[in-house]
């Protein structure tokens, strides 16, 4: 499950391992033919050959066995060197250091239970998994913005960099195991599409979805959601209540946020 643009670093090793397999072969098989050795002292010669050890020669070579190891070092040696330096490149560019934090995400996902999966670290999504985080309620990040990753990133929050309308995403974030989802996404038609997969996926899923504009409601509601909010309509009634009515409080400061996003049974 390991996200696009992040490769196991252990996969640059590939070519410099079968270069290398290759010139032991090669070697392994000149000195047999060339100097008739047994297998074991063929292979034995072309390691310490390649490996520039400096160790003495298993027999004594003839004019055709010194020119094939000095081809055998040329090669060998460059081979050795190439594969040094895809190891210095994948330690200095912190290859390693991504996958393994990868991974650690990867595992704490895959033990999430009764969570909540938040599709967007915009500015709602943002506010959303704050108010999951004041409230300790377990939760996952999915986002593909690289301004939204890194985010996430630096504040230590669970995501997983991704496109949430790909069910395959879904599936890692375990919407089968999951409380609910909230569509923060900024378009109402990957809302609409991303309510589709996830009703789709877990049809006991409770899900929240926002919607852009008004008559993006009613579409939401058919393609699945429990609940669509529109923030503007929301924003421009509370904003009425508190101009009619001053002893109107904001919702955020009076309100859980489970107490929207949930249904009451299960508050």
């Amino acid at each position: 499950m390991i996200r696009a643009g992040v490769e196991n670093p252990f996969g640059r090793f590939r070519l410099p391992v079968v270069l290398l397999a290759v010139i032991i072969v090669f070697g392994t098989g000149g000195y047999m033919l060339v100097e008739g050795w047994s297998p074991f002292d063929a292979f034995y010669m072309t390691i310490i050959t390649i490996s520039t050890v400096g160790f003495s020669e298993v027999h004594p070579l003839g004019t055709a066995g010194r020119v094939f190891t000095s081809v055998l070092i040329v090669s060998g040696v460059g081979t050795m060197l190439y594969g040094f330096g895809v190891f210095a490149e994948t330690l200095s560019e912190g290859h390693f250091l991504e996958f393994r934090r990868v991974r650690r995400l990867q595992r704490q996902v895959s033990e999430l239970r009764d969570h909540f999966i938040v599709c967007g670290y915009g500015r709602m999504g943002t506010q959303v998994v704050g108010e999951f985080q004041e409230s300790n309620h377990a939760y996952v990040v999915i986002d593909n913005n690289p301004e939204a990753v890194e985010r996430l990133r630096h504040e230590s929050r669970l995501h997983i960099e991704g496109d949430a309308a790909d069910e395959q995403i879904l599936k890692e974030a375990g919407i089968e195991h999951a409380r609910g989802l909230i569509s923060a996404v900024d378009s109402d038609e990957r809302s609409v599409y991303i309510t589709l997969i996830a009703r789709a996926l877990n049809p006991r899923l409770w899900i929240v979805a926002r919607a852009g504009q008004p008559g993006s409601i009613r579409r939401l509601e058919l393609a699945g959601a429990n609940k669509a909010v529109s923030p503007y309509l929301m924003a421009g009634h509370l904003m009425a209540e508190m101009a009619l009515n001053p002893t109107v409080d904001s919702p955020s400061a009076s309100q859980p946020a489970e107490d929207v996003l949930l249904p009451k049974e299960q508050t």
